[in-house]
């Protein structure tokens, strides 16, 4: 059995900032609106499978706090980041940004990218949600816009 939550439909999406070192016109700094769907695979207990309820809280908790802030990657060998009184400086290569502090999320990835945040929320998820024994695994896409994203499948239990 799979169960689906769309995030466009539901309300759980965020917007963000961010660049991707050395990948053409994504190295400059953009944005998107990001949607995350969520797929949970198993074995209906009483007749449910989970609690859409629960799992949607956790999500929009985690979209909101990305929401209009500057993703910043902590695992990059790439991006150089500094935060210095209230200041993150991030260099890459020649270029160098300067965001106030507030602004920034930073992000458990090695760069910002649909694929790696597709593991971040993930992962996640996974923190916040305690999944039932019937649940034997998630997938979590992150679409930088509607029709365009990657996804990470997370096996749970045996």
């Amino acid at each position: 059995m799979m169960l689906e939550i769309d995030g466009w439909k539901v309300g759980m999406k965020f917007s963000a900032a961010h660049f991707i070192p050395e990948h053409g016109k994504c190295s400059r700094i953009h944005g998107h609106d990001y949607g995350v769907r969520v797929r949970i695979f198993g074995e209906l207990h009483r007749g449910i499978l989970f609690d859409f309820v629960e799992l949607k809280r956790a999500v929009r908790r985690i979209c909101d706090h990305l929401d209009h802030h500057v993703l910043i990657p902590r695992g990059s060998v790439e991006v150089e980041v500094t935060v210095e009184n209230g200041t993150v400086r991030a260099r890459v290569g020649e270029k160098e940004y300067s965001f106030p502090e507030s602004d920034v999320v930073f992000v458990d990835v090695g760069i910002p990218s649909a694929e790696e945040l597709a593991r971040y929320i993930g992962k996640m998820i996974l923190r916040e949600v305690k999944f039932p024994e019937n649940v034997k695994g998630i997938e979590v896409c992150v679409d930088e816009g509607p029709g365009q994203g990657a996804c990470e499948y997370f096996a749970l239990g045996d």
